[in-house]
């Protein structure tokens, strides 16, 4: 016994349109509430992003200082750091990028910072800083993407479902 599971181009469409209306529902999900502890999990990502982004930069510098090749613009990242242009300094500053995203009490204070702040930030969007407001962002479009992919998956599936529990016509 086998079944013909052929899918007509008329049920194709109709099933991509039940999607696509599905999907577009589904990315209201950008509206969604933010909650305090997805807010400081996505604020501390930024964090250790931009520490991590900092770190390979400041390691570009070194290999650079150590070959005597030091460019214009690693220059002017070093003095925007307030770092000197020796080796020490730079590693020093690598070692405390580092820790700042892996000690224990310091991510603990670090996140606790984040939860104290997160009714004020929530309410105003003019008290955001710009960890705040990378964060709210991130976890927004996250919603739109989840909600326009569940939505345009529902809406395939409502549509075969529907199309297959219709009797055949003649």
């Amino acid at each position: 016994m086998s079944m013909n599971m052929s899918i007509t181009p008329r049920e194709r469409t109709k099933a991509m349109a039940a999607g696509t209306g599905l999907a577009v529902v589904g990315m209201s999900a950008y509206y969604l509430p933010v909650r305090e502890n997805r807010f400081v999990r996505a604020a501390f990502n930024v964090v250790e992003n931009e520490a991590r982004d900092t770190v390979d930069l400041l390691n570009e510098s070194a290999l650079a200082i150590s070959k005597n090749s030091l460019k214009q613009e690693q220059k002017l990242f070093l003095s925007q750091l307030g770092i000197s242009e020796n080796l020490t300094a730079v590693n020093a500053k690598i070692s405390d990028l580092k820790k700042s995203v892996t000690d224990k009490d310091l991510v603990k204070n670090l996140k606790q910072g984040f939860a104290d702040s997160f009714k004020d930030c929530k309410n105003s969007e003019i008290l955001r800083d710009s960890v705040a407001v990378k964060a709210f962002k991130r976890i927004r479009w996250t919603n739109f993407a989840w909600g326009a992919g569940i939505g345009f998956v529902l809406g395939n599936v409502l549509s075969k479902i529907s199309s297959s529990s219709t009797p055949p016509q003649l």
